[in-house]
This record gives structure tokens, sequence and C-alpha cells, in this order.
């Protein structure tokens, strides 16, 4: 396990989710300016700037151009986030990083890590000096992201004197570990992958949202996915007096901001289409002879997830071991048109499972239905006791956890959970 650390114990890098990440947006001589991520909207700036033209639609009785100045201030807002059309950030930006154990990190660095992965569990059994936290661009590109998570990983070896560390990827990091073991897998550099709610094959809402398959009938819903809760709030704060039928329009305006101004430049964004959904889209949006060098690295993530079984199947003959959990039994974001779809209300459940079968939320499996036996024991029932999920349609049946009305962000509050990671990571005979 290591020349010189006898801990017996593997290092733990984890691999964070969209929102646990810190990005700065930097000026032309490489100040911080402010936090591009997570995104530090001014919002009374955005109200003064639309306060004329929403007076000027409310007296008029019509949009009066009003969408047109709303959508302009939106992107303006969302502009540190932009991508150009090659999937390069246009902005200058700098995550904020941790190329250290969590033992060197500061008390406030320390704070923030255990908020968004609360391992302490974990930590008392390794140490921190054996714990570390990958942070990267949730937005940029996920072959970069790998790249730079196999040198901060050959720092973790260098450090800890260990020839493999565990990994331990979250939400979003599921795509970035489907890139890494595509790029890197062959460096066997990984002993066990703890994934939790990882999005190896996206997410419906991403694909939904590029498509506009959207339920504009509640807008709060749809502009909290966007805004703060304090923009959104003051947005619709004078909703009652609007023209009839801008409240959708409004909604409507914010989500094309988003989509134009962060999601379609942005290769991360392309690794959490779907890999069923992903060639209309593709066919929709970078095929238009401006967007080459994005088809080209959106392709290359493509035909990874295509086929992630049979490289995840790879790394298992190097001796990595999979581990994975998910959740189930809710349904997604409420303004899209796959709400329907068995997630945690944020990863579709057959993405966060690799593969597992389970029926939209509210059906159960019909009595004829034939299970799945990937793991080849047609003794073993991996059919969940309400008859919802077949466990045995996924890649690793056997070492996946399934936790009913599980949501997505509440995982890490699982106590169950936490302690299962813990006992995966440092326990070499479960």
């Amino acid at each position: 396990m290591s020349e010189f650390c006898q801990c017996g114990y593997y290092p733990t890098v984890i691999i964070p989710g969209i929102g646990q990440s810190k990005v700065e947006l930097l000026d032309n001589e490489g100040k911080r300016v402010k936090l591009a991520w997570p995104l530090e909207l001014d919002s009374k700036e955005l109200l003064r700037r639309i306060l004329p033209s929403a007076a000027k639609m409310i007296a008029l009785r019509r949009d009066a151009g009003f969408t047109d100045i709303l959508y302009r201030e939106l992107c303006k807002a969302l502009s540190p986030l932009a991508s150009a059309r090659d999937g390069i950030p246009k902005a200058q930006l700098r995550v904020v990083s941790y190329p250290r154990s969590l033992a060197e990190c500061s008390e406030d660095e320390k704070r923030f890590i255990y908020r968004m992965v609360p391992m302490e569990q974990l930590t008392q059994v390794i140490g921190e000096s054996h714990m570390y936290f990958f942070a990267y661009h949730s937005f940029g590109q996920p072959y970069e992201t790998a790249k730079e998570l196999h040198l901060f990983i050959q720092n973790v070896k260098q450090k800890t004197g260990h020839d493999k560390v565990n990994i331990v990827p979250v939400s979003l990091g599921g795509s970035i570990s489907v890139a890494y073991f595509d790029a890197y897998g062959d460096k066997k550099d990984i002993h066990r992958v703890m994934n939790f709610v990882p999005a190896i094959n996206g997410t419906s809402i991403v694909a939904d949202v590029f498509e506009g398959n959207i339920d504009f009938d509640d807008p709060k819903k749809v502009l909290e996915f966007i805004l703060d809760r304090r923009a959104t709030d003051k947005i619709l704060s004078f909703t009652k007096i609007l023209p009839k039928g801008m409240g959708k329009k409004i909604t409507e305006t914010a989500l094309s901001a988003l989509r134009d101004t962060v999601l379609i430049n942005s290769p991360a964004m392309w690794a959490v289409v779907p890999r069923e959904r992903y060639d209309a889209l593709r066919e929709k949006y970078l095929c238009d002879g401006k967007h080459e060098a994005l088809r080209a690295k959106a392709d290359r993530f493509h035909r990874a997830q295509k086929d992630y079984e049979q490289l995840f199947k790879l790394q298992t003959e190097r001796k990595v071991e999979f581990f994975t959990i998910c959740g189930y039994g809710k349904k997604l974001a409420p303004f899209v048109k796959s709400k329907s779809v068995n997630s945690d209300s944020v990863i579709d459940l057959q993405s966060a499972s690799l593969n597992a079968f389970s029926v939209p939320v509210g059906e159960t499996l019909p009595d004829d239905y034939k299970p799945v036996y990937k793991c080849g024991e047609k003794s073993h029932n991996h059919i969940s006791p309400e008859r919802v999920v077949d466990a045995g349609a996924g890649l690793f049946p056997d070492t996946t956890w399934f936790f009913s009305n599980q949501i997505h962000d509440d995982i890490a509050y699982n106590d169950v959970a936490l302690l299962l990671c813990r006992e995966i990571l440092t326990n070499e005979e479960f």
C-alpha cells in the first residue's frame, strides 16, 4: 500500500459536485473581483437596470421591450460563467484550490470542505492527513479537469507515499470520473471508487432545459433554479400588477439567458446530457458550423459516456473496485417535462445507479416483469421491496445501495450513507 506510511488506509480524494467548488473572477491584472461561482448576483443592481423598462411595461400593459432588456441584463449578470464557442471560458477565472491535505488546510478551509462533504466520520479513522478535496470549475472542460485531477492524484501519492488513492465522485463529480478513467485509467492509480449520487449518465434536467421542455406554469420554481431566492422574490414581487402572461414570459426569458450564456457552450454541461439524448441535441446546437471545437470536446466525452459500462469493467480488470450510493422515489425538478422520471430530485436513478431499471414515480413493476441478473446469480433478488427498482440491471448490483425517498442534496445528512462510505473506504474486507 505504501513504502513508508504504515497507516493501513489509502488516502481519499473527494471529487465534489456542481455547487461545491469556488471559482473567482479576476481582472486583467489577475486580482480577485468577486466569486464567479457560486454566482454572486447583485440583485439590487439588476433591479435598478430593469425597473425603468418594467415601469413602461406596466404602464402600457404590454411587453414594450422589457423582456429584451431583462434578457440582456441577465446575460450580463451570468457572464462570468460564459464560455466561447470553443468551450473555453471567456473570463479570467481562478479555482479556489486545496493542493494539500485537510490536515494542512486552515480552519476556514476545513469548515468549508466539511460543509460541502461532511466526512468527519471518515477522517476520524484515516486521519485528515489522508483526506483531500479536489476543487474544479463546474462549467469547465471535463478532460482538462481530468488532467488536473490526474496531477492532483500524483501529488497526493507523493505526499502520502501511497501507490493508489480512493476517490469519491459526488454528483457532477461522477461525470468527471468518466473523463478521468477514459484518459488516465491506464495509470492504475485508483484503489476504490465510492460513487455518491453520481451523474454518470448525466441528468434529464439539463437535456430538458436544452430542448426547451419546460413547464413555466410556476415561474418561482424555474427562477430559483437560475437565480438565488432573494433575486427571485424581488423579480416576482410585482407579478400581480404585470400584464397578462408576462410572468411566464419573464421566466422563459430568464431560462433562455441561462441556456444561451452558460449552458450551451459549456463542455461540462454537455457531459451531463444523458447519452440517449445526446445525438439530437448535438444536431440542434453543435452542427451549425460555429461550434466545431466544442463539438469535438463533447463528442469525445460522449464516446466514453456511451460505453461507460465497458470503461468501468476495464477498470475492474485493473483491480479497481466500484461502490455506489444513490437515491430514488423522488420526481425530478418540478418544472421539467421529465419530472416523473425516478430520481433523487436531481439525478435520474438510471444515471446514479449505473443503469439500474426503475419505473416512473408512482408506478410499480408489472406482475409479469422479468428481472435482470447482471450479477450472473439468478438466486439473487435485486427487486426493491415496493417493486419500483430492479437493481439487477445495474452494472454493479452487489455493491450499489439504494435509499428510498432520498433527496439529492440531503444525502450529505444521511448518517447511514456516511457510515457506509466510511466502512467501504476503511475496511478492505467489505
